[in-house]
């Protein structure tokens, strides 16, 4: 369908609109321009259910709750293009309109453009029609692919990154499996022989590298021990959409079968039984997963509904068996099934009426929500706690389990349809699960939207994992530097500093990990948790009776962050703080480069009462034209400043001079990096109001130095 072709299809038109005369002008004017329309009249609050049997809808903006109402039909319908109406009583900007979730805003005033973008909608829609009516052919034929596949003669099987991920019925005769699900996820090589496992592995090798089909000589085994000699042929193929490695072996000798005993059959009843159902039919117990694409489909269908939650934050995560291969080695294929199978209804029944879908024997997907990230994370380690807990009896053995699960939020900032988004989170889970078993396992990993955009294995994908466990598992660390003053002041003033431990508890300094964070916008997270912490230690500390301050510095992700003055406030006024025992320092740099986000900051802080600091100050050409701009109350002059001091006289000539000049604008001075008697006598010759350096303390974990001392 086209939009030419509308005269055979009458457009189904749904118009939120006040006025009944205005709608059916509107459905008018599309009816003059030769567009067919079958017109529907509806209130927005209660154009919900009409959504989904409309094709397009226009909107007037001037309705009551548009801004609360619009996104939610937007959600409830993703594929129905809203066309805002806007007039000289209700204006709304196009970037409005389109964050609200329309397709787009056309005056009322210009009937010609409402009706171009009313027929570029209908195209869309049209296209989608197509794609859905592509997307069923192509399911049908897969399906068709899938029969023959099944009623082939010879062995064929498909694997990805050596694993099995599908194999029909004669490849599944041939090595002696009973069931599809038995041979999901088994590696290729475990049906290899050891005397074949070297040629295996080369012609894999080569394979990979040159991409040609390529055939040659298979000793293997089935799973009864009988001897297989064959010819394997491996060709690229794609399965499920996935690129894979088409498997067809064409056996030439196989061994007779041992003739099974009574005991082993005895054997065998007793392995069945081994597994108690807990009162559970046997069926409801077995993997609703069947080697097909239908399971994953269906929870990425399910997983929409997350849109619709109250709860901001949205999670996809995939929870895998620890040591799998080990489990079907020590204790048989069949028990190890049935332990999957039981732990698949104990997910499911933790996650209640949220799916719980079966990826592979081992590996299970299910989405979780709630207020903030901290909170997904409990959610998850309840579960893997819970699991750590299960004890299953197996071949007369009690198994204890445990599981690695991986997450990522789910990340709708970007282009990409929400299916592909999906996708993309559902992949991503699946790769940190996998890594974080590498990692020893029985462990939850929920990746952020920045760190999921980074390659995993890049320098940046690494650092922002670090950032990632260090927020979540408390491994940020906070040192107190103190700041001297030169002229009588007998308040405790300390600068933070801020420390990260790695996962070998190696500590990393902000010039490892600041600029990455900053980069990718997670800098302002790590802002608000310092903030929160330091308020936190100093109110614990004033308690003890210190009339102490402490200096916080500020990144630049949270100078351009509109929402921090209001948090801020909110933080302190918890916290019971009096807003002059909090400092706030921004870096020259940034301030250079945000001036005007700066200004408005630092003026929203001084309206806070808070006073406002200037470090790294001297690195640009006309330092003091920027400080002209900024209401700052300290001035940190930058260290190289200070390593030229003790080079020559002129440098202490320049330093002075800065001092002078700064104080002269009222800025009250801050030297770092004093490292010496020397060079302290020098800066109190210079008239510096404030000093800090290791000569005086290192940064320490403690609020600790005697600020009564007379050196």
């Amino acid at each position: 369908m086209s939009a030419e072709l509308t005269q055979h299809a009458p457009v189904r038109l749904l118009i939120a609109e006040s006025s009944e005369n205005s709608a059916q002008e509107f459905d008018s004017l599309l009816r003059d321009a030769g567009i067919a329309t079958r017109m529907q009249l509806t209130d927005l609050a209660t154009a919900s259910d009409a959504m989904s049997k409309a094709d397009l809808m226009l909107c007037d903006a001037g309705l009551p709750h548009l801004e609360q109402l619009l996104p939610k039909l937007k959600t409830k319908a993703p594929h129905v293009p809203i066309i805002l109406i806007s007039n000289a009583d209700a204006e709304i900007t196009t970037s409005h309109g389109m964050r609200l979730g329309a397709a787009d805003v056309v005056s009322k005033s210009d009937p010609d453009e409402l009706v171009l973008v009313f027929k570029r909608e209908l195209e869309h829609v049209c296209q989608g029609q197509r794609m859905s009516e592509l997307h069923r052919t192509l399911m049908e034929t897969e399906q068709r692919c899938q029969l023959l596949l099944q009623s082939a003669q010879a062995a064929i099987a498909y694997v990805h990154e050596g694993m099995h991920i599908y194999a029909n019925s004669g490849y599944l005769e041939l090595f002696g499996f009973e069931d599809a699900d038995d041979l999901m996820g088994l590696p290729l090589m475990d049906l290899v022989d050891d005397a074949g496992v070297a040629v295996m592995k080369s012609e894999l090798k080569q394979f990979r590298q040159q991409g040609e089909t390529c055939s040659f000589e298979f000793q293997g085994h089935s799973t009864s021990g009988e001897e297989i000699r064959a010819t394997m042929t491996l060709a690229a193929a794609e399965y499920e959409g996935e690129p894979c490695t088409q498997v067809t072996v064409r056996p030439q000798y196989v061994s007779p079968r041992p003739p099974s005993t009574a005991s082993q059959d005895q054997n065998e009843g007793h392995e069945e039984a081994a597994i108690p159902s807990n009162g559970k039919a046997e069926q409801e117990l077995a993997p609703t997963w069947n080697g097909s694409s239908s399971g994953i489909s269906a929870f990425l269908d399910s997983a929409r509904s997350m849109l619709e939650s109250v709860h901001p934050h949205r999670v996809i995560l995939v929870a895998q068996i620890d040591g799998f291969a080990n489990l079907q080695e020590n204790f048989g294929l069949r028990d190890a099934e049935r332990v999957s199978g039981l732990l698949h209804a104990k997910l499911q029944d933790m996650l209640e009426d949220r799916p719980c879908a079966r990826l592979s024997a081992h590996q299970f997907a299910f989405s979780l929500t709630d207020t903030d990230r901290s909170a997904v994370i409990a959610k998850a380690e309840t579960m893997r706690k819970a699991v750590e807990a299960l004890l299953l009896e197996a071949s007369e053995k009690t198994i204890r389990i445990t599981i690695s699960i991986g997450g990522a939020e789910l990340d709708t900032d970007g282009e990409i349809s929400l299916d592909e988004v999906l996708e993309q989170s559902l992949n991503t889970a699946f790769a940190t699960a996998l890594r974080n078993e590498q990692d020893g396992g029985n462990s939850v990993e929920i990746l952020s939207k920045e760190v999921a955009r980074e390659e995993p294995n890049s320098e940046a994908g690494q650092i922002l994992a670090l950032i990632n466990d260090a927020i979540d598992n408390e491994r940020f660390k906070l040192l107190f530097q103190p700041i001297i003053s030169l002229r009588g002041d007998s308040d405790e003033h300390y600068e933070v500093f801020l420390r990260m431990l790695d996962r070998d508890d190696t500590v990393m300094v902000p010039s490892q990990f600041l600029r990455t964070a900053i980069d990718h916008g997670v800098a302002g997270k790590i802002d608000r948790w310092v903030i929160l912490q330091s308020i936190k230690m100093l109110s614990t500390h004033r308690a003890k009776g210190h009339n102490t301050r402490v200096t916080i510095n500020l990144t630049a992700n949270s100078i351009a962050d509109p929402d921090f003055l209001q948090w801020l406030g909110v933080a302190i006024k918890a916290a019971r703080l009096p807003s002059d025992a909090v400092v706030f320092q921004i870096t020259e740099g940034d301030a250079g480069g945000l001036v005007r986000q700066a200004k408005a900051l630092i003026d929203g802080l001084r309206a806070m009462h808070f006073r406002v600091s200037l470090s790294r100050f001297g690195l640009i050409e006309k330092p003091l034209e920027l400080l002209s701009h900024l209401a700052v109350d300290f001035v940190k002059v930058d260290g190289s400043r200070i390593e030229s001091m003790l080079e020559d006289s002129d440098g202490k000539d320049s330093i002075a001079d800065m001092i002078r000049n700064l104080q002269s604008a009222g800025k009250l001075t801050i030297i770092p990096m004093v490292e010496s008697a020397t060079l302290l006598s020098a800066l109190w010759q210079a008239g510096a109001n404030y000093i800090q350096g290791h000569y005086l303390q290192e940064p320490s974990a403690e609020m600790n130095y005697d600020f009564t001392t007379d050196d």
